[in-house]
C-alpha cells in the first residue's frame, strides 16, 4: 500500500516515522545508558537546561491550547507567548532538554540517538511548516517571526 501524501506534499509514512523516532529516542537513551554507562560533564548545568526546557514546553503547550497535535495539521496559528520568538518553541524545549540530559550523562550511543532524534525533529519542522503555509496569516507570521527553532540562527 503506497504512502498517502499529506497537505504540503509530505508522505504520511515519513511523518509517522519521524514522530515515532521523536518520541522513542529519549527512552532508547535511558535503556542504552543502563547497559553502557556514560560520562558526566556538568550535571548542575544539565539540570538547569532540563528545567528550562520543561518550563518552555509547558508555556508553549499552554500558548497552543487546543491547537496542539502530534501530527502536522492545520489547527490554527499560535502567535502568542514563546511563538513570538520562534515558530517551534516546543522543539526548542526538546533541544534544551536533550543537551541537559547529555551533560548529566552521555556516551557515543546516546549522542547518536540524539542526532537521530534531531534529524526526525527537523523533518517534523519542515512537515509542519509545509502544512502551516496554507494558513492565510502564515506569510505575515514568518515575516515577523523569522526563526524556526534557534533565535538568531535558524
Amino acid at each position: 500500500m503506497p504512502n498517502r501524501v499529506v497537505p504540503g506534499g509530505m508522505e504520511e509514512g515519513g511523518v509517522s516515522a519521524a514522530v515515532a523516532v521523536s518520541y522513542g529516542y529519549p527512552y532508547a537513551q535511558v535503556i542504552y545508558l543502563q547497559r553502557v554507562p556514560g560520562w558526566s560533564f556538568w550535571p548542575d548545568g544539565g539540570m538547569v537546561l532540563i528545567t528550562s526546557g520543561a518550563l518552555l514546553s509547558v508555556i508553549s503547550l499552554w500558548a497552543l491550547g487546543r491547537r496542539f497535535g502530534i501530527r502536522p495539521a492545520l489547527r490554527g496559528l499560535s502567535v502568542h507567548g514563546p511563538y513570538r520568538v520562534v515558530r517551534h518553541p516546543i522543539y526548542l524545549s526538546y533541544v534544551l532538554s536533550d543537551i541537559g540530559y547529555n551533560l548529566q550523562e552521555c556516551n557515543l550511543g546516546t549522542a547518536a540517538l540524539v542526532i537521530a532524534g534531531w534529524i526526525a525533529m527537523l523533518y517534523r519542522v519542515e512537515s509542519e511548516e509545509r502544512v502551516m503555509a496554507h494558513h492565510p496569516a502564515w506569510a505575515a507570521y514568518t515575516n515577523t517571526v523569522r526563526y524556526r527553532l534557534l533565535p538568531g540562527i535558524w
